[in-house]
């Protein structure tokens, strides 16, 4: 590899590994490099201060390592140059220099050109850094009176030195950052980017910054394949913000309705969740299951020739109305998984029913359907032997552990793994909101109600029980994974208003 690579490479972790390290500006002077037309913009601040530095020093200390977070960072990028022989340091070679922002851009129509930049203290010493990784080994251009450097080899590894910054990419991400210095239009003046991050806090630790409306409209070929209900995700930019606390990491967002309603985690939740069973190590629950459902066959309908083809369709097929009799009884939903090995893992999705006959009716549709389709040897389709019986039927095979069961008591629809998901997904014998560690994830995540909990020492335990123990490669990821407690997610408002976050919990 070039060393002007390695070098790229060695500021990229720097930059990237500190990501959560404070920001207390509302627009960095690195949007004032990057072009108008940037598809993608994040920024981060690399020497975090005060509480933010605190916070993100608390929670590397709980990884494997000795240290601060910036003392971790210099012996991880100390130790890929070690490896790669080039004879450059951190210490010598990008500390001296380096200061306190990093941020990156990616634009063109094929996403192909891009840039980091990092804030230099020293532009004589970041110089001496980019002369000294090429010895030889690139080629020196100028473009517009700048000087740049290039890989002989590889034009994605370029870099120059200018306007209290160090730019290394592709060769037109670096010189669209030259034209941005002389004058063209910056991001920092872009009207989608002000106006994204117009109420997002100036005490954020970082920032990405998304433009779909110019992404989907650049990728016209692709947009082509792409159903016009899936376009208006695409119809403003979104921003996600990056902050941290003693106990973990929260990523903030505000995001379009399309958007939770093409991606059902990052939607509202429904209380429904704190039913589902307390040992439940994936719990989603949201409202209108019928919504979600209709979306996506709004979806299907525009390559199947519109609505009422499909509706036809699945009417000879089924012999049921989609709209009377599958979609407007479905009320809110909901997604447990739980158990710790291999042996016990089970799990279910539940829909809320409004018309018990309806939905009844659906069963039944589907139980003959499904003996039609059990042709494998073993297959059998039986009465229902769920636990607490109910209106449905049990499918049993040799291919699969555990007996599925589907059937509706209680005014809820069930699809069930295991016996023991079939009994708790009607009445959990102990909720998850009388779970301590869900109670404490979702008080953690703050002003948010919600929607998706993952805990991560069961999901530990479960590859522990499989094959995996014996690999190596994940007994050396396992002490980087153990101090992860939760990932929750949650909503606020709704409609244009709604905001999103998801929030990566350290013990």
């Amino acid at each position: 590899m070039r060393k002007l690579a390695v070098l790229l490479a060695a500021v990229s972790i720097a930059a990237l590994v500190a990501v959560g390290c404070g920001n207390d500006e509302a627009a960095s002077s690195a949007s004032s490099l990057a072009p108008a037309s940037s598809l993608i913009y994040g920024e981060v601040n690399l020497k975090p201060e005060g509480d933010q530095k605190k916070a993100v020093d608390t929670i590397v200390s709980k990884f494997p390592g000795e240290g601060s977070a910036s003392d971790r960072l210099k012996a991880l990028v100390d130790a890929a140059l070690r490896d790669s022989d080039t004879g450059i340091s951190y210490e010598d070679d990008v500390e001296p220099w380096l200061g306190d922002e990093a941020a990156f851009f990616v634009f063109g129509k094929q996403m192909d050109q891009n840039a980091l930049l990092l804030a230099a203290d020293d532009e004589d010493k970041a110089q001496e850094a980019l002369e000294k990784s090429a010895e030889g080994k690139v080629t020196k251009k100028t473009y517009r009176d700048v000087e740049y450097v290039m890989d002989e080899a590889e034009e994605t590894n370029t870099g120059a030195v200018f306007d209290g910054f160090v730019v290394l990419g592709t060769e037109g991400g670096v010189k669209a950052a030259i034209d941005t210095s002389k004058g063209d239009s910056p991001l920092a003046d872009s009207d989608d980017y002000t106006g994204a991050i117009d109420e997002v806090s100036d005490d954020r630790l970082g920032l990405v910054y998304i433009n779909s409306p110019q992404l989907l409209k650049d990728n016209t070929n692709a947009a082509a394949g792409v159903p016009e209900n899936f376009k208006r995700v695409f119809e403003q930019p979104t921003v996600i913000t990056v902050d941290a606390d003693r106990d973990g990491v929260v990523f903030e967002g505000s995001l379009p309705e399309a958007t939770a309603d093409t991606l059902p985690f990052l939607g509202q939740g429904s209380e429904l969740i704190e039913d589902l069973p307390a040992d439940s190590w994936l719990a989603l629950a949201q409202p209108d299951f019928d919504k979600t459902l209709d979306f996506f066959i709004e979806s299907i309908a525009g390559f199947a020739g519109g609505r009422d083809v499909v509706e036809q369709q699945f009417k000879a097929a089924t012999g049921l109305d989609l709209q009377r009799d599958v979609l407007d009884w479905m009320g809110d939903f909901a997604v447990f998984v739980r158990g710790s090995g291999e042996s016990n893992v089970n799990g279910a999705l539940i829909i809320e029913t409004s018309d018990e006959a309806a939905s009844g009716r659906v069963i039944e549709r589907l139980r003959k359907l499904a003996e039609t389709q059990a042709d494998n040897p073993g297959d059998r389709v039986v009465p229902l032997s769920a636990p607490g019986g109910g209106e449905g039927f049990t499918l049993v095979s040799p291919s699969i552990p555990r007996p599925l069961h589907l059937f509706q008591r209680g005014g809820r629809v069930v699809l069930a793994f295991g016996d023991e998901a079939a009994a708790e997904g009607v009445e959990a014998s102990q909720p998850l909101s009388e779970s301590a560690d869900y109670t404490q994830a979702a008080e953690s995540l703050g002003d948010y109600d919600v929607s998706f909990y993952v805990a991560v020492p069961p999901i530990l335990d479960l590859a522990e029980s499989t094959s995996a123990a014996s690999d190596a490669d994940w007994q050396k990821a396992k002490p980087y994974l153990e101090p992860l407690d939760a990932l929750v997610g949650g909503t606020s408002g709704d409609g244009d208003g709604l905001k999103s976050a998801f929030k990566l919990i350290v013990k």
